[in-house]
């Protein structure tokens, strides 16, 4: 996806913009976003053109810095740049994400230095295990069928999102009776794209059995993977069952074995189930 690109001179450097809301901000919104430049991943609230709008922000240092120079010079974007055009992608096919409106860079003498994305405000969402809590054992299984469904319908255009961690879905209130009824939001798509990179399907749905282990009751498991299924048929992809099942457990295993080497990668409540095994019901 080809985005408007913009460059401003800052006092140490210039500032990279990218997105097709550029046109509606002014220069100085622009540079207020980095100004001063914070030292710190940030994310928070913030007005912008007028609007409610969500920053998100992380600064790149020494090794990270330079590792994203050259993956510049070989035509990969910055994480930011490409979770917009992720997100812009997945909104375009009518999945319900935040709206992105533009995405930055700060450089000094050719290397990026700090990165950030500006995305409209979502109005009272929650993440998905608040908005599971204390639901009623239907209406838990309505958001957990449009999950499997949603999932299928992306992995049957391509596109794994690579940290589909119920912390990376919010569920929006309902909506009146009538029209489109549902509430996921899918966010932080930046580690995928609209191509299976190194890892499939199995490896977004392991991610779900990671905390969905804890979150989803057994019987609540098997209703998502059935679904999954069954709604991968109608898109006209049917994965075989015992394979897929198979790589679901050999992807959480994976992730398991990379969150003991390194716990603090794990951002769930309580621990993760190290002993779960696949749903038999299937």
């Amino acid at each position: 996806m080809k985005l408007p690109h913009t460059r401003l001179a800052l006092p140490r450097g210039q500032l990279d913009l990218w997105g097709h809301g550029l046109g509606e901000l002014s220069t100085g919104e622009l540079l207020a976003l980095v100004e001063p430049l914070p030292a710190h991943s940030d994310a928070r609230a913030i007005e912008l053109a007028g609007q409610p709008a969500w920053f998100k922000g992380s600064p790149l240092r020494g090794h990270a810095s330079r590792r994203h120079a050259l993956r510049g010079l070989c035509g990969l974007p910055l994480p930011r740049v490409r979770e917009y055009t992720n997100l812009a992608w997945l909104g375009e096919r009518l999945f319900r994400v935040p709206e992105p409106v533009v995405a930055g860079c700060v450089r000094h003498r050719g290397l990026p230095l700090y990165q950030f994305l500006v995305t409209r405000r979502v109005a009272e969402a929650e993440p998905l295990d608040a908005a599971l809590s204390g639901l009623a054992p239907e209406l838990r299984g309505l958001l957990i069928r449009e999950l499997a469904h949603e999932s299928a319908r992306m992995h049957a255009l391509h596109f794994v999102h690579h940290d589909l961690f119920g912390r990376n879905l919010l569920v929006s209130p309902p909506r009146p009776s009538g029209g489109d009824q549902r509430r996921l939001i899918f966010i932080d798509a930046w580690r995928g794209g609209p191509d299976y990179l190194p890892r499939g399907p199995a490896y977004d749905l392991a991610c779900l059995m990671l905390e969905g282990a804890a979150l989803f009751t057994p019987l609540e498991q098997t209703l998502l993977l059935r679904e999954y299924l069954a709604e991968s048929a109608a898109q006209g992809r049917t994965p075989n069952r015992p394979r897929l099942l198979g790589a679901i457990v050999r992807e959480r295993a994976r992730l398991m074995a990379r969150i003991d080497r390194e716990p603090t990668r794990w951002r769930g409540p309580g621990a993760p189930v190290t002993d779960w095994q696949a749903p038999r019901e299937l």
